[in-house]
């Protein structure tokens, strides 16, 4: 009795097991020579208890240079949006109502990869097919055509000319499928492999998997890297989404949990004040770009959002800050026949030149076989109420923490920290095996009696500066300071200057040398490597995230202080 029993049992979990296998529906798959040119499905024939009727149709366009672009067109009962598996499966619009998320290029229709040459126009050539809302950029690099370094099949060093924003937008997909979950939340999804392989060169592929859930006004991209070489691979990708009218407009803002923002170029950094603020179309106005880091809150993820100018339509994204650690704001507001658009973009870089992002550790690397995994959450707001909440949501992850303004542009080949240690003549690199560590906790109190905390000043960089009123060079070094404090301002630069000597003889060295930054003594009950300064002045320059970022020994100018800072 007890074996029937346990034979019952399972055959009622293989009937259920069976019964929530989600359907599929395989459109494309070159490996098994598949291909349908058409389909057509609907809620009522795949998920027939789903209270939300739905449907995906397949098609594929003709005529100009959108002559065999193959569309999916997902329709969740509230909202749709086109899938374009021929462009890297990219998505055209998302449209819900009178909110759209798009834009109007100049380039009409959807261009068929056939008829792009990348590298006309110096490697801009990707801009001749650019209208989608959401595109890919990768996938081997992304960014700022130029040239690069690369290993030819001989295994020496060659040169390359890189294009705009690598290739994958413009690879069709090698296997496309439909996924439709049978039981709630009825989930469904547009899942679509692009390779990106050669030899001799990378073999990455992307799985992207586009999906949404019946009668909601979300929908989500996941996607996965995958490096099937046997040696270790850079890669990248950026998620290029864009926005005219009815987000862009006069009088719309991007609102988002900003840690620090900075101009691409000097163009950028004349409105660097107004940089999340958005203004009517201006004809032959140059783009402008800012480079973002987005705080996160305690599980990582962050949110950012485009609101119009009447604070009633909104569109969000949410992501975790380990997958797309930096975020690029492009703002675009030239006349509306030349392409009014803005652009939100997480990724894993910079879209700057592979060779220059390289140089500041933003070129990621995927080992053998690795894989990576980016999800985004997309969510459009309609009505003040919505808009409102989703603000709050970003609000709570910001918590109040100081966002740092770049006023110079982000040097498009600006040294590395490397290089400016090399370059220096009056100082010298010290307490090595402390860079990149949590710089210890201490408090001190000023020439004032007012406690400092080092670790109430996480979220912005901090200089400590170990001094005395009888050295020389630390003397010299103060008119630097003085200045330092005087055009970097106080949210987004801490100033520690701590002396050992007697309170009295410094209270009045500081009044007539005018240091108009903190003045902490030392009490002796300092942490290492604080307690084991051997000559002065000695520093320590430590990042917003409270890590010791380099120490230094002799006289560090202006200038090369705020070099040590701004490199990377």
């Amino acid at each position: 009795m007890q074996k029937l029993t346990s034979i019952l049992i399972a055959i009622i979990v293989i009937s259920m097991a069976q019964a929530v296998e989600p359907f599929r529906l395989v459109l494309t798959d070159v490996e098994q020579n598949i291909y349908k040119e058409s389909a057509n499905l609907t809620s009522s024939e795949v998920t027939p208890d789903c209270p939300v009727s739905w449907s995906v149709k397949k098609y594929v366009l003709h005529g100009g240079r959108q002559e065999g672009v193959e569309v999916i067109e997902v329709n969740n009962g509230k909202l749709r949006f086109n899938v374009v598996p021929t462009r890297g499966m990219s998505i055209q619009e998302v449209i819900m109502g009178d909110l759209r998320l798009g834009w109007d290029s100049p380039v009409k229709g959807l261009v068929h990869p056939k008829y792009i040459n990348l590298e006309s126009r110096q490697g801009l050539g990707w801009l001749e097919g650019f209208n989608e809302w959401l595109v890919r950029c990768g996938l081997e690099f992304f960014g700022a055509p130029g040239t690069d370094e690369f290993i030819d099949n001989t295994g020496k060093k060659a040169t390359m000319d890189l294009t705009l924003h690598g290739k994958i937008c413009n690879t069709p997909a090698s296997k496309v499928e439909i996924i439709v979950e049978r039981e709630k939340p009825y989930r469904i999804i547009v899942s679509g492999r692009v390779d990106e392989t050669l030899l001799h060169g990378p073999k990455l592929d992307l799985l992207a998997r586009v999906s949404t859930v019946p009668g909601t006004a979300e929908l989500q991209i996941s996607d996965t890297i995958t490096n099937h070489s046997a040696v270790e691979q850079e890669f990248g990708i950026l998620y290029h989404s864009n926005y005219g009218p009815p987000l862009m407009e006069k009088g719309a803002r991007f609102f988002g949990p900003v840690k620090q923002v900075t101009p691409i170029n000097e163009h950028a950094a004349k409105d660097i004040s107004d940089y999340d603020k958005y203004t009517e179309a201006r004809a032959g106005f140059p783009e402008q770009v800012y480079c973002l880091q987005l705080w996160a809150d305690e599980n990582d993820l962050t949110k950012v959002m485009l609101y119009n100018a009447a604070r009633d339509k909104a569109v969000s994204m949410a992501y975790l800050v380990r997958e797309l650690p930096f975020f690029t704001l492009w703002k675009n507001p030239v006349a509306e026949e030349d392409g009014y658009v803005t652009g939100l973009e997480p990724g894993t870089g910079f879209p700057r030149n592979r060779s220059i992002e390289r140089k500041y550790g933003r070129v990621p690397k995927l080992a053998p076989h690795q894989s990576r995994t980016f999800t985004i959450d997309f969510a459009l707001h309609t009505g003040k109420d919505q808009v409102n909440a989703a603000a709050d949501d970003i609000a709570r992850i910001w918590a109040g923490r100081p966002t740092q303004v770049g006023s110079s542009p982000r040097a498009s080949s600006g040294p590395s920290l490397e290089q400016i240690i090399k370059a220096a003549r009056t100082w010298g690199p010290s307490f090595q095996p402390w860079y990149g560590k949590p710089a210890p906790d201490f408090t001190l109190s000023d020439i004032e009696g007012k406690e400092h905390k080092l670790s109430d000043y996480k979220g912005k960089d901090v200089l400590i500066v170990f001094w005395a009123t009888w050295c020389g060079p630390c003397r010299m070094e103060i008119p630097h300071l003085i200045e330092l404090r005087n055009t970097v301002s106080k949210d987004n630069l801490a100033m520690l200057a701590i002396s050992n000597e007697r309170p009295d003889v410094v209270k009045r060295f500081v009044t007539q040398a005018k240091m108009n930054y903190a003045i902490l003594l030392d009490t002796g009950v300092l942490p290492a490597p604080y307690n084991s300064i051997r000559a002065i002045p000695s520093s320590f320059y430590i990042d917003s995230e409270g890590k010791i970022k380099l120490g230094s020994t002799g006289l560090v100018s202006l200038d090369e202080i705020k070099a040590i800072f701004e490199a990377e």
